[in-house]
């Protein structure tokens, strides 16, 4: 079973917090003698095997934690969801595909393709370990922790986030110790003319062939670049002239996306260079590069991608911000649940 963990969520603040001992909408059934017994706004038995999965679950993990610590969490989780739920907390399934579409748009943006559902769960799977369906599921809790933590802390949260203060010397202190992380990969600005993959194999091995003559005819110049693309492209980026804009070296979702033998060799190509016919996971492309920067050490006031105006001062700023942040949602959380415990009988034995 995957190892999954619930994330908070607010402003910049992104918490990590212990798993939910069962998935959302009900128990499983009930084996075995009880180790623990919640009750808030119902009586829920948390059985010896479910405590024994439970610590096999951190163990296999890595995490070094006792019985006693993990049944802790079991309960904390199982009257923070009774809590949740008597107070009105739903995560409707419209509220949750809002989420995930945001997810998937961001996906989208980082590859520079629209990516079909079969694409997009494959990216999935390989950035989290999780199946789409885990995935979802995962998403759910999250912003079930999210919308309750807000309900019921969301001033005394806002209040103290708004208090925080972070000096030019932490930033200073903080840049000197971690100077070598600032490390911006070597990166490329590009073009393409895109043909997708399809499911017939015929229909593939026609477009690769077309391509690798439209990629002849530009280079011994008897067809433009730019020509090409209003000609032959099937992407939306057809409309301004095929940009599709950076590529890093170590973009993880790029690579999972179109594969590593691309974005190996686009990288590597020279400002104004065009290739040949270059195919990837999504389909068939001639790619032509504007700009490529060699990696370096970022200095503080150098931008922290070409596609972005944040500066590594600006970053960092937001870093130890979102750190202070993180322990004021952490002390609200464990507020919420002291209050909730207080209110449920809880049995141990």
């Amino acid at each position: 079973m995957k190892f999954r963990k619930l994330i908070v969520s607010f402003v910049i603040s992104i918490i990590t917090l212990s798993a939910f001992a069962a998935p959302l909408g009900g128990g499983s059934t009930l084996v075995g003698a009880p180790a623990a017994t919640v009750n808030l706004i119902r009586n829920r038995a948390i059985t010896q095997n479910e405590l024994d999965a439970r610590v096999k679950e951190y163990q296999d993990a890595g995490a070094n934690v006792t019985e006693e610590q993990v049944l802790d969490i079991m309960i904390n989780d199982e009257v923070f969801l009774q809590g949740a739920e008597r107070d009105g907390i739903e995560i409707t399934d419209q509220m949750l595909d809002q989420a995930m579409a945001q997810q998937r748009a961001s996906i989208e943006q980082q590859v520079g393709q629209s990516l079909t559902d079969e694409q997009y769960e494959q990216i999935v799977l390989s950035q989290t370990g999780m199946s789409y369906s885990d995935y979802r599921e995962s998403a759910r809790e999250q912003l079930l922790v999210n919308q309750y933590l807000l309900q019921q802390k969301g001033d005394e949260i806002q209040n103290s986030l708004n208090s925080l203060q972070i000096s030019d010397s932490e930033i200073d202190t903080f840049y000197r110790r971690n100077r070598q992380s600032f490390y911006s990969p070597e990166n490329v600005r590009l073009a393409h003319i895109f043909i997708p993959l399809s499911d017939n194999a015929d229909e593939n091995e026609a477009n690769a062939a077309l391509l690798i003559d439209v990629a002849e005819q530009i280079r011994n110049g008897s067809l433009t670049f730019e020509a090409a693309v209003q000609q032959y492209s099937q992407d939306e980026s057809k409309s301004i002239g095929g940009d599709i804009g950076w590529l890093t070296l170590d973009n993880q979702t790029a690579r999972a996306g179109l594969g590593d033998a691309f974005v190996d060799t686009v990288v590597a190509m020279n400002a104004g260079e065009i290739s040949g016919m270059l195919e990837s996971n999504l389909g068939y492309h001639i790619v032509k590069v504007s700009v490529h920067n060699d990696g370096r050490i970022l200095e503080l006031d150098d931008r922290i991608s070409p596609e972005d105006t944040m500066t590594v001062r600006d970053y960092i700023r937001q870093v130890l911000a979102q750190n202070e942040a993180n322990t004021v949602m952490a002390n609200s959380l464990n507020d919420l649940i002291s209050e909730l415990r207080s209110q449920a009988r809880i049995r141990i034995y």
